[in-house]
């Protein structure tokens, strides 16, 4: 079930790391009840670094007394330098750099729905690395091949 962002306003990545160790307990708890069980954690770098951002995530689940994440786990953590519409710009072929802001203007749906399409065509097995791709979304492609197409 997917969760809002926030909830009332504040920040959406602290939001993201507060829900973060309850929802993969959540997640593991399910794996003997379902078929499958999958989450999926989209949590924006922003100005810090992915690996900050993850290294957060880890805390989180430390503090919630909670197991770190295995590989093999169907949890997919996805951190985007420095905006999910960074990802976006760079799949439908713009140049881009993980520091400037792409917020703006929004991508339009039809965007979106290239980027996907494109996203796509990247994580399947046999995909070539892409040159332009950038740093955070080649870092996370093994987590995007963890949800089923």
């Amino acid at each position: 079930m997917p969760l809002p962002a926030r909830s009332l306003g504040g920040s959406g990545e602290k939001y993201v790391r507060d829900q973060y160790p309850q929802q993969v307990q959540a997640c593991r708890s399910s794996l003997g009840r379902r078929a499958t069980a999958l989450l999926v954690v989209m949590i924006d770098a922003d100005k810090e670094t992915t690996q900050h951002r993850a290294a957060q995530l880890a805390n989180a689940l430390e503090a919630g007394g909670t197991d770190s994440v295995a590989n093999v786990e169907p949890i997919a953590v996805l951190i985007p330098k420095r905006h999910v519409e960074t990802w976006i710009r760079a799949l439908i072929g713009d140049h881009i750099d993980e520091l400037a802001d792409y917020t703006r203007p929004k991508p339009t749906a039809k965007q979106i729905k290239d980027a996907a399409t494109e996203l796509y065509v990247w994580t399947r097995p046999s995909a070539a690395s892409r040159p332009a791709s950038p740093p955070s979304l080649t870092a996370s492609l093994p987590e995007w091949r963890k949800i089923p197409s």
